[in-house]
């Protein structure tokens, strides 16, 4: 089906545009100079050039519209009997005169719009203006061989109808075209319609009062009317106008009438050349004047469109947005402040940004924002308490200094985000992982505790003695270990009961953490056994700790009149040589066993 519709629609675009460019150029011969055979106007070419650059998708698109454009100059000549010399010259000349430029502007990547923007516009009279010399010097030669009209005349009438042409009516032809679409700017409808018939109607009784006055030469007062229309409806008045100018003017010359008839009687060629003076100055005062507006408003709209969007953005955004100005008071708000705050907007604006800032935060956060206040820091963030109407919430607040046009500090912006939830979350992440951290630490310490004394129970003290016996021989420290057991404790036991004998060894342990030195340790080896570790401890040394505790144990009963006396028998060992742990409590329990067998209550060394 689209091949179809496209081999159906090449051929009816070509006969459209040859049938147009026969429409324009028997308008253009009846309202033209005749006398000299020249035009003052050929809309035939700009008409095709529009026709290019709405429709020449295409290579097939733009062969059928050029061979269309063709089609109408030649049908055009035959019509007119014509000599073969201005058939073949002038057709050749319309041909060039409307691809180069397409080509032109192709290159340029203009593509429709022309008077949407300045640039766009004077990209094509710079394309028409550039071919128009390579169209009118075939045109020439051709007028000059088939008319015997002079070379210069012919070059000069060729170039600026052409050209003239090209930047008014090719313009006219796609703003009537986006008319048809509903894509123009300044369309009059309804209520406008009227206003633009009546401007239009202003500008066509102006043009004929001046072109139809006997007396007095007021061209200039064209213009004003033109540019009343164009700034009212932007390219639509501005095409309209130079129309209406320019119709209501060649008729007025072409008959007799007006300043420039008058001026210039009996010289048809210059009557031309001055009647497209005037059309001229109209029309690049208008047209581009239009271009002008519709690209202000094309960049209003963006402008607009752009504000509205990030209104949109910031009024539906989740985090407060704020302004405050330079005396320190909320100057706009977001509505994202009342879902935070619980607080109106307007009863908010105007007051001090501090206010609703727990109240013991207010100094330092006022010190820390000053210097952004100030303009002398850039930014600051930090997390504080709001008074919200749900009590006090963490936010984070993150200010930025704002500077006017001459870089003064002209206030502050910046954000509120809630992290009431994160920062009591934190807290419960620390909370809990200060438990843990407490459970292990209790943990730890139930793993290498004796439950009933306190003490380092005997996994922990091995542990030890081995770090202390690697310690000392790297660094060749002297270590001892003393080993003690409460003398007749089965006794104590079997008289008193086991509760008595728990107590007794508590007490035990209690004196001998008492009369160790710092950094000694001292754990339940098992029942009523104890060990005594002493880094750095010579063996005198150690006898004189393992003294003390034999007499403070013989106080014991003084000190309790509820426990039995008890006296205990103490084994010391100091390492020698490459000793292990097994060997050096062997080697005490060696002498606590002759200590025993001595007569229990003292101390022995290992020999």
């Amino acid at each position: 089906m689209e091949k179809i519709a496209s081999r159906v629609r090449r051929p009816i675009l070509g006969i459209a545009t040859g049938a147009l460019f026969l429409l324009a150029a028997f308008g253009s011969r009846l309202v033209a100079m005749q006398s000299s055979g020249l035009e003052a106007l050929w809309p035939s070419n700009a008409i095709v050039l529009a026709i290019l650059i709405l429709a020449g998708h295409t290579r097939r698109d733009i062969a059928a519209i050029v061979i269309g454009g063709a089609a109408g100059s030649v049908m055009l000549h035959l019509l007119s009997r014509d000599p073969l010399s201005i058939l073949i010259g002038l057709t050749a000349a319309n041909v060039v005169e409307s691809g180069l430029a397409f080509a032109l502007l192709r290159r340029a990547k203009i593509r429709g719009g022309l008077v949407d923007r300045v640039g766009n516009y004077f990209a094509l009279v710079m394309a028409v203006a550039a071919t128009g010399f390579f169209s009118s010097t075939i045109g020439g030669l051709a007028l000059w061989a088939g008319r015997h009209v002079s070379y210069w005349d012919g070059w000069r009438s060729w170039y600026v109808s052409g050209v003239l042409s090209a930047v008014m009516v090719t313009p006219g032809v796609i703003v009537m075209f986006d008319l048809l679409r509903g894509r123009g700017r300044g369309v009059p409808n309804g209520r406008t319609l009227l206003e633009f018939a009546g401007l239009s109607s202003l500008v066509a009784a102006v043009t004929f009062y001046v072109f139809f006055n006997q007396t007095l030469p007021l061209t200039f007062v064209v213009s004003p009317s033109v540019l009343l229309l164009t700034f009212r409806f932007r390219a639509v008045g501005a095409v309209a106008g130079v129309a209406i100018v320019t119709t209501i003017a060649a008729c007025a010359t072409a008959s007799g009438h007006g300043s420039i008839a008058h001026l210039l009687r009996g010289q048809p060629g210059d009557q031309v050349l001055l009647l497209q003076a005037f059309i001229a100055t109209n029309l690049l005062s208008a047209l581009p004047v239009a271009a002008v507006l519709n690209e202000r408003d094309y960049q209003a709209n963006e402008t607009r469109a752009f504000a509205e969007h990030f209104k949109s953005v910031v009024e539906n955004i989740g985090e407060v947005i704020f302004r405050i100005d330079s005396q320190g008071r909320w100057a706009y708000l977001n509505p994202a402040w009342e879902t935070l705050t619980g607080q109106p907007i307007v009863a908010t604006l105007g007051r001090s940004w501090l206010d609703l800032v727990e109240p013991s935060a207010r100094p330092e956060l006022a010190d820390r924002s000053e210097a952004v206040l100030r303009g002398e820091d850039h930014s600051a963030r930090r997390a504080v308490r709001l008074e919200t109407s749900d009590g006090l919430r963490w936010v984070e607040l993150f200010i930025q200094c704002l500077r006017d046009k001459d870089g003064r500090a002209a206030g502050a912006t910046g954000t509120l985000r809630d992290i009431d939830d994160r920062k009591r979350l934190e807290e419960h992440v620390i909370t809990a992982k200060r438990r843990a951290e407490q459970r292990a630490r209790e943990a730890t310490l139930l793993a290498s505790t004796d439950e009933l004394t306190g003490l380092a129970n005997r996994r922990a003290f091995m542990s030890q003695l081995d770090r202390e016996i690697t310690g000392a021989a790297e660094f060749g420290w002297p270590l001892a270990v003393a080993m003690f057991d409460v003398d007749h404790f089965k006794l104590v036991n079997d008289r008193y009961g086991h509760a008595v004998g728990d107590r007794v060894l508590q007490l035990i342990a209690a004196r001998a953490a008492g009369v160790v030195r710092g950094g000694d340790l001292v754990g339940r080896l098992g029942g009523e056994e104890f060990g005594i570790l002493m880094p750095g401890a010579t063996p005198d040394e150690a006898m004189r700790v393992a003294e003390r505790l034999r007499q403070a144990m013989e106080t014991v009963a003084q000190a309790d009149e509820s426990l039995p006396a008890v006296t205990i028998s103490i084994g010391i060992a100091a390492r020698e040589g490459q000793r292990t742990a097994a060997d050096l409590l062997g080697a005490a329990d060696v002498a606590l066993y002759v200590a025993k067998s001595e007569g229990r209550n003292r101390v022995r060394i290992a020999a």
